[in-house]
């Protein structure tokens, strides 16, 4: 009985792994399916919103902007991209990261 998950785990190990080595490779991997693009568009979403967030947190923690500079251009990054605002992933992404900056002023 012991031997049984040791064959599957190695079957599962000696399955081959897709990485990307470039940006080429990436887009045509993301542009397969519909599938595909939905989720590297959600998964762009997710990280960039992510990224917006903590640069703006970033920035007023060490004083470069004040607490009104960052709420204005969150304003005015949501307000460019409003396309995005209605999904989810992108949402998620700047939640996801404000909960490890309790001290920022932004709020999703």
């Amino acid at each position: 009985m012991k031997l049984l998950p040791l064959i599957g785990s190695l079957l599962i190990s000696a399955a081959p792994v897709q990485a990307f080595e470039t940006f080429e490779e990436l887009y045509k991997a993301c542009e397969t399916t519909e599938e595909n693009s939905n989720l590297c568009e959600g998964a762009a979403n997710f990280q960039s919103l992510g990224i917006a967030a903590y640069l703006l947190c970033d920035l007023e923690a060490t004083g470069m902007l004040t607490t009104e500079k960052i709420l204005l251009s969150w304003d005015n990054l949501k307000e460019l991209f409003t396309f995005n605002s209605r999904d989810p992933m992108w949402n998620a992404g700047a939640e996801k990261m404000l909960e490890n900056l309790p001290d920022c002023s932004l709020k999703p």
